[in-house]
């Protein structure tokens, strides 16, 4: 047990040294763990997600559409409902696009707000996390346009590994998120 608690000490100092100190956020894992139905192994292993992450992530969401860790019940009809936490929104426009925790099944998916679209992002929010951490460190290791699209082909590889669904559809939001790096489809 005790190595285990050592790994997610140190998974922990790595998030923080790469998203910084002051650019993350608790999020509360042992309630949600305890209250929801979602799998314990769809959780980080971290308490914590990064604030803000340029054109892909951002927690800031004061006075936008929802707040950080808000649930919404979105009816689905015939009955159905799908409850999510929202952990966050698109940069960009984050009352058009919100990223939702799926507090059933453990996956992370983009609420289009204006239509109500749901598209799955991740298939368990530790793969978005894990996500979100390579994706920071392929930001903060890039040099320039020279060899930024084979280390993004290399990225969309190792991202492919943790979680093939997120790249189902190319029009998925990791998808385009490659794309923009300039990685090329898988080899």
């Amino acid at each position: 047990m005790m190595g285990q608690e050592s790994a997610v000490i140190e998974l922990g100092e790595e998030y923080v040294r790469t998203w910084g100190t002051d650019n993350v956020v608790k999020y509360p894992r042992a309630r949600w763990i305890r209250d929801f139905l979602a799998p314990e192994a769809s959780y980080p292993d971290i308490d914590f997600i990064p604030i803000d992450m340029s054109a892909v992530f951002t927690c800031f969401l004061d006075g936008n559409e929802y707040d950080l860790y808000e649930r919404v019940d979105l009816d689905l009809g015939a009955g159905e409902v799908f409850p999510m936490m929202v952990i966050g929104a698109i940069p960009a426009d984050p009352d058009a696009m919100v990223f939702g925790f799926d507090v059933n099944g453990g996956r992370v998916v983009l609420l289009g707000v204006e239509k109500w679209t749901l598209e799955l992002v991740n298939s368990s929010f530790r793969s978005f996390v894990e996500f979100l951490h390579r994706f920071s460190v392929f930001i903060d290791a890039d040099t320039g346009i020279e060899g930024r699209a084979d280390r993004a082909t290399e990225l969309r590889e190792e991202l492919m590994e943790i979680d093939e669904g997120a790249f189902r559809s190319s029009q998925s939001w990791w998808a385009m998120a490659m794309v923009t790096l300039g990685a090329m489809e898988s080899r």
